[in-house]
């Protein structure tokens, strides 16, 4: 056993659709009563949702999220997480807000690149890659360069965006960056690190943070 809160993780993170708890507690090798503490813990946090005798996930990088900050073990948990699950999270998160997203958005030129999410919203944007990485792999080093990296694909994007079929370009593009780990700057190389479960309140404050650390495209 690697831990209750990990092993409850690990119990759900293995399924796509709700588990009743006797599942939960068979997988992970725990009495029903440990499980539905760990399980009311992680809905609090906003892992999942308890709907009578089941558990069911509202998204696996939430989950994931929701399980470490409960003490789960990240290199464990995050094995079990694909770069879609935060993809997902932040289209969805990014649609809700009322921003027009693009997935997968290919910019073509030497090289080529990939931009994860797009969203826009009038005059602002947000562009986004989705980090996967465990803990162990998201180092403070290896983020600053990713940082980096990705601030430079955001002027790529700019220089590039009447190529694409894409709306007006916006004002100003925020480039940002989406991981698991929570213990990161807000703020990298003039990127935005945004946690998973910071991710409703990045979109909320938005429009801000846009402002104040986006691209000037120069329009």
């Amino acid at each position: 056993m690697l831990g209750p809160a990990t092993d409850v993780a690990l119990a759900l993170l293995g399924s796509e659709s709700c588990v009743p708890l006797s599942d939960v507690a068979s997988r992970a090798g725990l009495s029903r009563e440990v499980v539905q503490a760990y399980l009311s813990r992680m809905e609090e946090v906003g892992g999942l949702r308890l709907e009578g005798e089941s558990a069911c996930p509202l998204n696996r990088a939430l989950l994931a999220a929701a399980a470490v900050r409960l003490g789960a073990d990240p290199e464990a948990v995050s094995r079990l997480l694909s770069w879609r699950d935060f993809e997902g999270l932040v289209a969805e998160a990014l649609s809700e807000a009322g921003l027009r997203v693009w997935r997968n958005l290919r910019v073509p030129g030497r090289g080529g690149l990939e931009v994860d999410v797009l969203g826009l919203e009038g005059d602002r944007g947000v562009v986004v890659d989705c980090k996967r990485w465990s803990y162990r792999s998201s180092s403070p080093s290896r983020i600053a360069e990713a940082a980096s990296r990705h601030a430079e694909r955001a002027r790529r994007l700019i220089a590039l965006w009447g190529s694409l079929g894409l709306p007006d370009m916006p004002r100003r593009l925020l480039p940002a960056l989406v991981v698991l780990r929570e213990d990161l700057p807000k703020v990298v190389n003039g990127v935005a690190v945004v946690p998973v479960l910071q991710l409703s309140g990045f979109t909320r404050e938005l429009e801000a943070v846009v402002d104040e650390l986006g691209i000037d495209t120069g329009l």
